[in-house]
């Protein structure tokens, strides 16, 4: 992070990573992965922050959650659908739809940032993301040949035997 962040890191967290801040961003991505943090600092260098992160923001960065800003960019663009993004459907998951489609766009906005705190903390205390979810595709029918005149007859004629006539 030194090499990203220059003397504004060593300045915050000093130079020693064994040390001081060292041991405690130790201690705070305990249980990440290698792969984790590498996304961690992929992020920091295609985000281009100016500032290096604090440990908090920088586990986020590791465990792929957005910003609450972009979750709800993802809930504008739903149609009906659970969202896409991974995240963004664990939010889903704390929110109750009917009431979501329902609800007046502050209401909508209150839910969404309630849920997005919900499934923050989830993640950060190393909750999983959900998989994605299959589509089921439904079985199609078979289509049904019209009957011919003459079938159509016979089936009504057994209908009325079977009901004494009535029909």
């Amino acid at each position: 992070m030194a090499e990203i962040y220059g003397h504004k890191w060593t300045s915050a967290y000093g130079a020693d990573p064994h040390a001081g801040a060292g041991a405690t961003w130790a201690k705070g991505l305990s249980g990440l992965t290698q792969s984790d943090i590498a996304a961690g600092v992929e992020a920091c260098l295609a985000g281009a922050l100016s500032w290096p992160p604090t440990l908090p923001e920088f586990r986020e960065l590791c465990l792929g959650i957005p910003s609450l800003a972009k979750v709800r960019v993802y809930f504008t663009q739903l149609r009906g659908d659970s969202p896409r993004d991974p995240f963004a459907r664990l939010v889903w998951g704390y929110i109750d739809g009917f009431a979501y489609k329902h609800a007046s766009r502050e209401q909508c906005d209150r839910m969404v940032s309630d849920a997005y705190a919900t499934a923050r903390e989830y993640r950060m205390r190393g909750g999983a993301l959900p998989e994605p979810s299959l589509a089921i595709e439904a079985a199609k029918p078979e289509p049904v040949a019209p009957k011919s005149p003459e079938e159509r007859a016979r089936i009504l004629a057994e209908a009325r035997a079977a009901v004494g006539g009535v029909l």
